[in-house]
C-alpha cells in the first residue's frame, strides 16, 4: 500500500507532461501511472503541475564564518519556500573557505546540523592548494570551482592563468570537474582603476568595468585551457548569447563542458540595475534588455544546459552605500527561482515544463553526480516534489523571504506561478506556500556516486 498518491495533477516526467498519478512509499516515489494501488492518504491536485524538487547547483549559504550573511538555517528555509528541495552550496564566502578537508568537515557538519533541505558542497581551487585537491575529491565534493577573477577576498583567492592550467590537469587526473566563474581580471582591474581616478562610482561604471568583452575573453580562455587539459569544465551563471554560443561551439566539437545561466540574467536588466542601484549589483553583471532576450532564446532552444540562482545575500548594509565599489555584488535569489523560471518561461514564453524540469532539476543532479536520488520524477528516487499552480499571481514582498536578512532585487516584483507545497523523501514541508514547520526536516549531505561528467547533460 502507498503512503500518499497525489492525483490530479500535470505530473512533469522527463519525456513530457501527463495528468496521471503518483505515489509515494519510504520516501521514494513508489509509483506512476494510471491504474494506481491502494493509498493510506490521497491527494486531489487538480489544476496544479506536480514537478521534481528543483536542485540548485549554486547558492553561497556563507557559512561557517559568516553566518551572519545567511546561514544554512534560513538559506535553506528559503531554498524549500521557492520549492528547491536540494542546494549545491559553493567554497567561498565562508570562512574558512571550503579549499581543505577541515574546512568541508567543518561545513558539512553545519548543514547536517541545520539545513533543512538535502545539499552537495563544491570544494575551491585557489593560489595555494592544489596539494589539498587530492583529499578533498577523496571527501565527497561535488566538484571544484575557481575564480579567474580577482576576488579582493583573501580567503579565496583567484587563480591566475599558469595556476588555472595547473589546476585543471590535477582535477582531470581525479576525473572531476572544474566551475569556473570567467571574468577577465587584468581588463577589469585597468579600467576599475581608471574611473575610480576619475570619480565614477555608481552603476554605469561597473557595467564598464565589467563589459561583455571581458567576459567572452575569460570564457573563452577557460574553455582553451579546458581542452588543453582535458578538464571537465562547468562554466557557471553565464550573462551573455556570446558566452553560451562559446560553449555550444565547445560541445559541437566535443568538449566536455556544461553552461549555466541565472535566473536574474534572465529577468532583471542593466537599466534595472541603473536604476535600482547596489540591491542588483551582481559579478558579471546584469545586461542589456538584448542580452537578455537573446538568452531565452538559446533556453528555448535547449542550448543551456543549467539554470540556477547564485543566491548570495548579505546583510542590508552592505548594499546600503552610495560608492558602487563597496557594496557587496550578490543577489538574493533561491526562494523565486522556480516561481520566476514558472512565470517568465513556462507562462510567458511557452518554455515545454519538462524542458524547464531538466534545466533545473535534472541536469544539476548528473552533474552533481546525485541522479540517482534526485532531480527526476522517477520510480525509485527520492520522492522530492513541488506541487505549483499557474494560475495564482502574486508580488514579492520583503516580508515574504525567508532569507536572514529580507531584502531582495526581486522585491516589488509580480509573478504568474506560485509554489504551493513541497515534499521532501515523501513528507510534506510546505503547505499552502507556507512552511510546514512541525515536519521540517534535517537535511542530508549528497555525495557523488561518480564523477560527475558533462556527457550525457543535454
Amino acid at each position: 500500500m502507498l503512503d500518499t498518491l497525489i492525483e490530479g495533477a500535470q505530473v512533469v516526467l522527463p519525456q513530457g507532461t501527463f495528468q496521471t498519478g503518483l505515489g509515494i512509499q519510504d520516501g521514494r516515489i513508489a509509483f506512476i501511472g494510471d491504474d494506481p494501488p491502494k493509498a493510506r492518504t490521497r491527494l486531489k491536485a487538480d489544476q496544479l503541475v506536480l514537478l521534481p524538487g528543483a536542485v540548485d547547483l549554486h547558492v553561497h549559504f556563507s557559512e561557517p564564518g559568516r553566518g551572519h550573511w545567511e546561514g544554512w538555517a534560513h538559506g535553506s528555509r528559503a531554498a524549500l519556500a521557492g520549492g528547491v528541495t536540494t542546494v549545491v552550496d559553493m567554497p567561498l564566502n565562508a570562512v574558512p573557505a571550503t579549499v581543505n578537508p577541515d574546512a568541508f568537515a567543518l561545513k558539512r557538519g553545519l548543514g547536517e546540523q541545520k539545513s533543512v533541505v538535502d545539499f552537495a558542497l563544491w570544494g575551491g581551487l585557489i593560489d595555494d592548494n592544489l596539494s589539498e585537491l587530492g583529499a578533498l575529491h577523496r571527501c565527497g565534493v561535488t566538484g571544484f570551482k575557481a575564480f579567474m577573477l580577482d576576488t579582493a577576498d583573501a580567503s579565496f583567492p583567484y587563480v591566475p592563468d599558469g595556476l588555472l592550467i595547473d589546476g585543471m590537469q590535477q582535477i582531470a587526473a581525479l576525473d572531476a570537474v572544474l566551475a569556473v566563474h570567467a571574468e577577465n581580471t587584468a581588463l577589469i582591474a585597468h579600467r576599475t582603476a581608471r574611473l575610480r581616478a576619475a570619480g565614477q562610482d555608481d552603476a554605469r561604471a561597473w557595467l564598464t568595468a565589467h563589459d561583455e568583452l571581458q567576459e567572452l575573453d575569460a570564457v573563452r580562455r577557460a574553455l582553451l585551457f579546458a581542452r588543453h587539459s582535458g578538464c571537465d569544465l562547468h562554466l557557471v551563471h553565464l550573462s551573455t548569447p556570446e558566452a553560451v554560443d562559446a560553449v555550444l561551439n565547445a560541445q559541437r566539437d566535443a568538449q566536455a563542458v556544461t553552461s549555466e545561466v541565472c535566473a536574474h540574467h534572465l529577468l532583471l536588466t542593466d537599466q534595472d540595475f541603473v536604476q535600482g542601484g547596489a540591491e542588483f549589483k551582481c559579478a558579471p553583471p546584469l545586461r542589456s534588455r538584448q542580452a537578455t532576450d537573446g538568452l531565452w532564446e538559446q533556453v528555448l532552444a535547449g542550448q543551456v544546459n543549467v539554470l540556477a540562482s547564485d543566491h548570495s545575500p548579505c546583510p542590508g548594509e552592505d548594499k546600503a552605500v552610495s560608492d558602487i565599489w563597496r557594496a557587496w555584488g550578490g543577489i538574493n535569489g533561491v526562494q523565486v527561482l522556480l516561481p520566476l523560471l514558472l512565470s517568465e518561461g513556462v507562462l510567458a514564453r511557452g518554455l515545454p515544463l519538462h524542458e524547464l524540469a531538466r534545466m533545473l532539476c535534472h541536469a544539476p543532479a548528473v552533474r552533481a553526480g546525485i541522479a540517482h536520488r534526485k532531480g527526476s520524477l522517477k520510480v525509485g528516487l527520492d520522492a522530492d516534489l513541488v506541487l505549483a499552480s499557474l494560475r495564482a499571481p502574486w508580488t514579492l514582498r520583503a516580508d515574504d523571504l525567508q532569507s536572514r536578512h529580507p531584502h531582495s532585487a526581486y522585491v516589488g516584483h509580480r509573478f504568474g506561478a506560485q509554489v504551493l507545497s513541497v515534499y521532501q523523501r515523501g513528507v510534506q514541508t510546505v503547505s499552502n506556500g507556507r512552511l510546514t514547520r512541525e515536519t521540517l526536516r534535517m537535511g542530508e549531505w549528497l555525495p557523488p556516486v561518480k564523477a560527475p561528467a558533462s556527457a550525457g547533460i543535454r
